[in-house]
């Protein structure tokens, strides 16, 4: 499913270089919405003790958005962004950007108070979107234990497509949440699998004056906690100047 919605969006972009009717109409269509086909089933069934994994995206305008877990009401994690203004392009007029912003709570063990509603929040200045996602966790004979969030889950945001037209800058988000933030390690790698340089941010990639020849493609952001280790992706399009 996440290949067929890359296509899609692919086949949007290369459209609009083309067709300047479609790129103003999805240049004035500044907002967020949460993108089911790249998220979980509103409602899951679980094991105690079994693996648990929740995904939430958001299709956006913005390369940067607050994004924010709650759990029966109780926020158990956010990411904040430092700046969430659109970066324009000062030469370049209406510079439009469509991004995909995917973030994941997992869990390696279940516990019987995972039961009930998530809540997935993606917030750019007065713009909101927003899911719920409905838990039920079936208990067995063992002795439970009451889940920790902040010590059980590592939760991660990133990004995972982005199309632009040219523009000064573009960020590709990448980050951790939990205990174990402080102590994780976050690396991007280019196309080529080669190290990147974050620009002196902790973990977002900056691409600067980004075009089709040198940057289009697949990049890796690599994030290991301890023993854990998750590689995210981030195929990046950056779409010609209409001609």
């Amino acid at each position: 499913m996440a290949n067929t919605f890359t296509l899609y969006l692919l086949t949007i972009t290369i459209i609009s270089c083309s067709s300047s009717l479609l790129l103003d109409k999805l240049r004035q269509q500044k907002a967020v919405t949460f993108v089911p086909e790249l998220s979980s089933a509103n409602q899951l069934n679980i094991n105690e003790g079994s693996q648990f994994r929740l995904t939430c995206a958001f299709l956006s305008n913005f390369d940067k958005l607050n994004v924010f877990w709650f759990h029966n009401g109780t926020l158990i994690q956010s990411f904040l962004s430092k700046s969430i203004l659109e970066e324009e392009d000062d030469k370049i007029e209406n510079s439009f950007l469509v991004s995909t912003i995917v973030s994941t709570i997992e869990i390696d063990q279940t516990h019987f108070d995972m039961n009930g509603i998530y809540q997935c929040v993606a917030i750019h200045d007065d713009i909101t979107a927003q899911h719920d996602f409905d838990i039920r966790v079936k208990m067995n004979n063992m002795n439970s234990i009451p889940t920790k969030f902040s010590e059980d889950a590592l939760i991660t945001v990133h990004t995972y497509q982005t199309l632009f037209e040219p523009r000064s800058q573009t960020s590709l988000m990448c980050r951790v949440g939990g205990y174990e933030k402080d102590t994780c390690t976050v690396r991007w790698f280019d196309p080529e699998d080669e190290p990147l340089n974050t620009f002196n941010e902790q973990t977002d990639l900056i691409l600067k004056d980004a075009n089709f020849e040198d940057h289009m493609g697949l990049y890796k952001c690599q994030v290991c906690c301890q023993n854990r280790c998750r590689t995210l992706t981030s195929f990046v399009y950056p779409a010609g100047l209409d001609k």
